[in-house]
């Protein structure tokens, strides 16, 4: 979801590319591979819900002890614990975590660019400028209808650095 979005701002507004060594006015990548808003609290989250499973089941061990203080292997004992009202917190978050990841789910996206679902066909589409625009990737870039053509009166749809303009409904694209 988060890079759809990404990909989706792109006809909005102009940003560099992410990449992993930026030059120019490219962006870093992310660390974790989502923006901080969604990584941190999924880490935090993901966490809280390890921590809960571990205080709802775990192992007891019961020694016994002679008067002189040594264990009394035979009457030791090991067992599995577990404590309902941890279960029940965690059962009760995990819903909640689930119910958030719909609810977010749910939300809908106004397309403003051809969806792309990290499909490389769609994005290299997307990545032909105008030959006039000289090393595009290395500034700010906006998807939209470029000023220049591709082939001879068709226009053309791209990432580009020069001025672009939003597509019109009904007109046909290269």
């Amino acid at each position: 979801m988060a890079g759809a979005a990404e990909w989706n701002n792109l006809a909005v507004s102009r940003k560099g590319l992410r990449v992993t060594r930026p030059v120019g006015d490219q962006r870093e990548k992310y660390i974790l591979q989502l923006p901080y808003r969604w990584s941190l609290p999924l880490a935090a989250v993901s966490g809280g819900l390890h921590w809960l499973l571990s205080q709802s089941i775990f192992i007891v061990r019961i020694d016994a002890y002679d008067r002189e203080g040594k264990i009394m292997q035979a009457d030791s004992q090991s067992a599995i614990g577990f404590s309902a009202i941890s279960f029940i917190t965690l059962i009760l978050c995990f819903y909640v975590l689930v119910g958030s990841v719909a609810w977010i789910g749910r939300r809908q996206m106004r397309v403003r660019i051809p969806f792309a679902a990290s499909c490389s066909l769609v994005m290299s589409a997307a990545c032909h400028p105008p030959p006039d625009d000289i090393d595009p990737h290395l500034r700010p870039v906006q998807w939209g209808v470029t000023e220049g053509s591709m082939f001879e009166g068709e226009k053309h749809c791209s990432l580009s650095s020069k001025p672009v303009t939003k597509p019109k409904v009904g007109e046909k694209y290269f």
